[in-house]
């Protein structure tokens, strides 16, 4: 048989074994690129820790846009138990924000007992956290229950404060549930003899 030397053919030749080899060593076609997951957001904690200042509450209020206004705030001396008062009012009612060195100390100082309810002299509102009071309202006049205005003014401020300085407690009038719950108790260590006893 005699087999042309026609050019043309000779070409589709090889560009036929051209696309064989070529078709054999690719590679397939790659997929969709994967879907980058996305970073989880971190919520810091609001949560102050003891000694927090009278600023830090005063601020967080300030912040929150409450109808704020401040008369004037106290240093106490070196060896006073308070820290720092600040006198301020909301909507001409007054709040008074008080840092004491401790919480040990605010209790000592102020005789704090929560199970007790307020009496004349008392503000119509009052809550500790941490080695923090604030107190909401009047002392001198009539103790009665406080309007719906102020009754919100005084949830308000909950909202705000509750998460800085929980668990809150409180001595009010009509008492505003606080919505942080308490802190479960911490687990306690178990002891090194406890330990070697269950150690195999």
């Amino acid at each position: 048989m005699r087999v042309s030397n026609h050019p043309g053919w000779l070409a589709a030749i090889g560009l036929a074994v051209m696309v064989v080899v070529a078709a054999c060593g690719s590679t397939p076609a790659s997929s969709a690129p994967p879907t980058p997951v996305p970073t989880p957001v971190v919520t810091p904690d609001p949560h102050l820790t003891e000694p927090a200042t009278a600023d830090q509450v005063f601020d967080a209020l300030r912040r929150a846009h409450l109808p704020l206004s401040v008369n004037n705030a106290t240093s106490g001396t070196p060896n006073s138990p308070v820290v720092k008062r600040i006198n301020a009012a909301v909507e001409n009612w007054p709040l008074i924000i008080t840092e004491y060195r401790s919480s040990a100390v605010l209790r000592t100082t102020a005789k704090w007992d929560p199970s007790k309810p307020p009496v004349q002299g008392n503000a119509p509102y009052a809550w500790v956290g941490l080695n923090i009071m604030i107190e909401f309202g009047p002392v001198t006049g009539l103790l009665a229950a406080p309007d719906a205005t102020r009754q919100k003014e005084a949830a308000d401020m909950i909202a705000i404060v509750d998460p800085l300085l929980w668990p809150l407690e409180q001595r009010s009038v009509v008492p505003i549930p606080t919505k942080t719950a308490t802190p479960p108790p911490a687990a306690a260590s178990p002891s090194p003899a406890a330990s070697a006893s269950a150690a195999p």
